[in-house]
């Protein structure tokens, strides 16, 4: 390689460094690939760019990047990235076996102890993981990824206050590093000190370039900004999301009455009637981007300075009744509806959705019609719905037939799933039953919402834990049944 081509290829691999430090993981894979080109076959280059695709979990672009280096399948660094490429994919023993034969090897011991650990956490063994990240720090207390990895844990169990203590640990070392931020948003949210949260809220883009979904249309900066102006608000996470963010949609019209928010196809009818002042469509209906600015609608509760719970306004959705989706249900019986499953690619899935074989102990009430109102079931959960003759299936229905239906019902059951997120828009008496380590906008020891008032939290008390949660619920459900027998 000419010297020419040698610098060239050094400063795109030490900007590469730099913004994979930050966080900024897109800007750090093209500097990589431009290092790379310059100096093909460069295993430094080669470790980091995998190390990207891992932290990005882009597991099709990390297996063909592998594959095209098959020829160096001797390599630690290929070995390293065939053992990450399956911990991605779930093959956590395959995984393993790989680790164990390179573990001690000097140039990848680090990196490779890191996803021993990791594996360890997706197994549940926490304290093993937590001895690596431990020894790992006490050798290299000035590293900011130790204390990182030991936050990260500590928040994937529950325990935020830990966790934050270890992020700010990482912080004072490395300030720049926007996963770190990230968590620390997530930390102060769910302990409410959310005028701090919010604003580092705006690090949840750090895997992106620019946070602007429209990039010819501006952002605002300050409230002021937005009055009277013509502004296109945009979803950019889970259905549940949209639903529960969309109230500041409409704290909005206080400073302009021309808004469009813009959601997935699925909430366009059930969000329709948020407000006069509000235009809702989904993205294949928005024709037009003549608008003076555009912002995410994350973002809102930062424009709009939300400092603290009692910030947090309830509007009620009046949904818009359609006579073709009435309900036949059976008076003489309580009827409640049901959600036990969330999105399975969402990565705290397996612990706020609740396994078949615990939530079906509530059909024993044989005085109860079950109504299922989720789409999602977990692969390995064979259901055979006929056996369960008070247990109907409603899955196959759309989101806005799912809300005409729960209108109808007297009680909604649901694991943290977009269904308790209408339930609650909807003001409908509900039961959220949820995980130790829950997200952050269920905030901390709260069985109350200031989302949704007619939602009351039955919340672990241990970690992955469903006992008390449904020793609670079948009292409720008991107290209820004796009122209406009351009646």
């Amino acid at each position: 390689m000419d010297e020419t081509k040698l610098i060239k290829a050094k400063t795109f691999f030490e900007q590469g460094i730099k913004y994979y430090l930050e966080g900024s993981y897109e800007f750090a894979e093209n500097a990589f690939n431009g290092s790379l080109n310059l100096a093909p076959d460069r295993l430094s280059i080669i470790n980091n760019l995998i190390k990207v695709y891992v932290r990005t979990e882009q597991i099709e672009k990390l297996k063909n990047f592998i594959d095209k280096h098959n020829h160096l399948s001797n390599e630690l660094e290929i070995k390293l990235g065939v053992a990450y490429y399956n911990f991605l994919k779930g093959n956590y023993d395959i995984s393993t076996k790989i680790i164990e034969k390179i573990k001690n090897n000097a140039v990848i011991k680090n990196e490779a102890y890191d996803l021993l650990a990791q594996i360890y956490i997706k197994k549940k063994f926490f304290l093993n993981a937590l001895k690596i990240f431990r020894e790992k720090l006490r050798k290299e207390k000035k590293n900011f990824v130790n204390y990182y990895n030991i936050g990260c844990l500590f928040f994937d169990i529950g325990r935020v206050r830990q966790a934050y203590y270890y992020f700010n640990k990482s912080i004072k070392i490395n300030p720049h590093n926007k996963s770190t931020i990230w968590n620390m948003s997530l930390c102060k949210l769910t302990q409410k000190k959310l005028k701090d949260g919010f604003k580092l809220y705006e690090y949840r883009f750090f895997q992106k370039n620019n946070e602007k979904k429209f990039m010819d249309i501006r952002s605002p900066k300050n409230i002021s900004d937005i009055v009277d102006k013509k502004i296109l608000v945009w979803d950019e996470m889970g259905l549940g999301d949209a639903i529960m963010f969309s109230r500041f949609v409409i704290d909005l019209t206080i400073h302009t009455k021309k808004i469009t928010f813009v959601v997935h196809k699925k909430l366009t009818k059930l969000l329709s009637n948020l407000s006069t002042y509000i235009e809702v469509v989904d993205y294949e209906e928005l024709n037009s981007l003549n608008y003076d600015f555009q912002i995410a609608v994350g973002s809102l509760p930062k424009l709009l300075n939300i400092s603290k719970v009692e910030d947090i306004n309830f509007y009620e959705l009046s949904l818009i009744r359609d006579n073709n989706f009435q309900t036949k249900l059976d008076n003489s019986k309580l009827n409640i509806g049901v959600a036990w499953s969330g999105n399975p690619n969402f990565a705290k899935d397996e612990y706020r959705s609740i396994p078949f074989e615990v939530f079906k102990k509530v059909l024993d009430f044989k005085s109860v019609n079950f109504y299922k109102l989720s789409k999602e079931i977990k692969n390995n959960e064979n259901l055979n719905f006929i056996s369960y003759q008070n247990l109907f299936d409603c899955g196959n229905k759309s989101i806005y037939e799912i809300s005409n239906m729960m209108k109808d019902l007297d009680l909604i059951i649901s694991s943290d799933t977009s269904i308790i997120h209408i339930a609650g828009i909807l003001n409908i008496k509900s039961f959220l039953l949820l995980n130790f380590n829950s997200e952050w906008r269920w905030f901390d020891n709260l069985s109350a919402t200031p989302w949704y008032p007619s939602v009351r939290i039955l919340r672990q008390k241990k970690f992955n834990s469903w006992k008390l949660v449904f020793d609670n619920l079948n009292k409720e459900i008991e107290f209820i049944l004796n009122k209406k027998k009351g009646q």
